[in-house]
């Protein structure tokens, strides 16, 4: 079942098309991963699904429902969220629960839940001002699915924050989805790796791309095997003699060359024997799994040298 639905929307400022006849659908219970370079497009497009900006044209539907009754059906974390510094966390919930319509008893009843949730019942009771970053944005995430909404959506849920922060938000996030399905943003791709199930990629406001990630990393992103040698004038030398064996090397590092796994094992025997006539002397030899990021880098190059 499709939770979100998209159907070419457009948005225009003064001279600026935003987004041009965006089209994308989101299935239940997933965690759907926003990417695009800053300015392509990702807020826009969360502020309309959020409610609080219009199309210029085009249409969509929450949970099956669309204008403003699809409202109640949507939870939001900005970017930067601001809150009442003098409020508790639990106050701030607690005010935010009356202004979705919620009966009182419901409203403590989901607090004690979320609080312990998202790991807050130990700050619950201070005030907001004193928090942290990574404790900032858990109780945006709270608050965001206080009303149990159907679709949560996350403009960067974890840019602004430490290693330990961002951790914390992501296993959030992971347990998050056997309630709501969440359609996120952001321009940290490992976490995008780690936690969704589809990604999105939008450059110039279209999407360039849209796939399930098993599928995208199997089908785009191309193990390869690292050679590390002792000195840079090795790894030079190296990557000129691949050429007249006709494998294509890429430099790493002044140390390291890549070539594909496929052209590794099929080329071995050569490869072993220059190494050996030319006494280039090896650090390490290693397997390397492309990721999201360079799947997302090639996709943006190609679009843009189109462009």
């Amino acid at each position: 079942m499709a939770m979100i639905e998209v159907d070419h929307i457009t948005k225009r400022y003064r001279e600026v098309d935003a987004l041009k006849g965006i089209s994308l659908s989101v299935r239940q219970g997933t965690v759907f991963g926003f990417l695009g370079p800053n300015g392509a497009g990702k807020t826009t497009l969360m502020r309309i699904l959020a409610g609080l900006i219009e199309p210029t044209s085009g249409n969509f539907r929450i949970n099956g429902v669309a204008n403003e009754a699809m409202k109640k059906h949507v939870g939001y974390l900005a970017q930067q969220p601001s809150f009442y510094p003098w409020m508790t966390g639990r106050e701030l919930l607690r005010f935010s629960g009356k202004l979705y319509g919620m009966a009182s008893t419901e409203i403590e009843q989901r607090i004690s839940e979320l609080l312990e949730l998202c790991g807050m019942q130990h700050a619950a009771d201070r005030k907001i001002g004193g928090y942290s970053g990574g404790m900032l944005q858990r109780l945006g995430i709270a608050q965001a699915i206080l009303h149990r909404p159907r679709v949560t959506l996350l403009d960067e849920p974890a840019s602004a924050l430490d290693p330990v922060g961002r951790k914390d938000v992501l296993d959030l996030i992971t347990r998050l989805r056997e309630e709501t399905t969440i359609f996120m943003s952001s321009h940290i791709l490992e976490d995008v790796q780690r936690v969704c199930d589809e990604v999105a990629i939008i450059s110039q406001g279209s999407i360039i791309l849209h796939e399930n990630m098993k599928s995208l990393l199997e089908s785009h992103a191309r193990p390869y095997m690292s050679l590390r040698f002792a000195t840079s004038s090795g790894a030079c030398a190296f990557l000129t003699l691949l050429e007249s064996q006709s494998v294509v090397g890429v430099v790493e590092s002044d140390f390291k060359v890549a070539i594909a796994e496929a052209d590794y094992h099929k080329k071995y025997s050569q490869i072993m024997r220059m190494l050996a006539e030319h006494d280039l002397q090896l650090d390490s030899i290693s397997r390397q799994a492309e990721t999201l990021e360079d799947v997302f880098m090639h996709h943006i190059k190609e679009e843009r040298k189109h462009a």
